[in-house]
């Protein structure tokens, strides 16, 4: 996770921003959907993917996003299924429960970016696809990731009203 502080930013108040958190996620991811006030402009709905938590309130948000997730499917397809994989060996940090280690929240058209990344010899990475969603950067390392993940975010898109075709 980066942190940054902006320059204009009050120093007593102890001020910081994350610019950036990436999360490397292989599995079941667990993910959690928590709806207020759907239909109203002050509709919200906070989409918990396994330890980030995303708050969306706009259809216009969860299209942009839904449709960057549906673009990454191919290489992700070639990720296979899921697979014994010890946390040590992938770099994955062990998350218990539903503890939520960022919170986003996404507004207007979040520019969403995937690129496939292959394995390099002697490096502790696996082979994954990096999926950027505004600031948060998922790894995701297998086929069960990628569908847990596009499955929560079209959730979250008919949560919001937004017709999936």
């Amino acid at each position: 996770m980066v942190m940054d502080m902006p320059e204009n930013a009050p120093s007593a108040t102890g001020y910081s921003a994350i610019v950036s958190v990436a999360v490397r996620v292989s599995g079941n991811v667990p993910v959690r959907l928590d709806a207020t006030n759907i239909g109203t402009p002050e509709q919200q709905v906070g989409l918990t993917l396994g330890s980030v938590l995303v708050y969306l309130r706009t259809v216009q948000t969860v299209r942009a996003v839904v449709e960057g997730w549906r673009s990454a499917k191919v290489a992700a397809e070639s990720l296979g299924p899921a697979r014994p994989i010890s946390e040590q060996r992938a770099g994955l940090a062990h998350v218990a429960g539903s503890q939520v280690s960022a919170l986003v929240r996404l507004g207007g058209l979040p520019t969403v970016l995937s690129a496939p990344v292959t394995r390099r010899p002697g490096s502790r990475v696996p082979s994954h696809v990096r999926i950027q969603v505004g600031p948060v950067v998922w790894e995701v390392c297998d086929w069960t990731a990628y569908e847990c993940l596009a499955a929560g975010w079209l959730q979250a898109a008919t949560l919001l009203n937004l017709p999936i075709t």
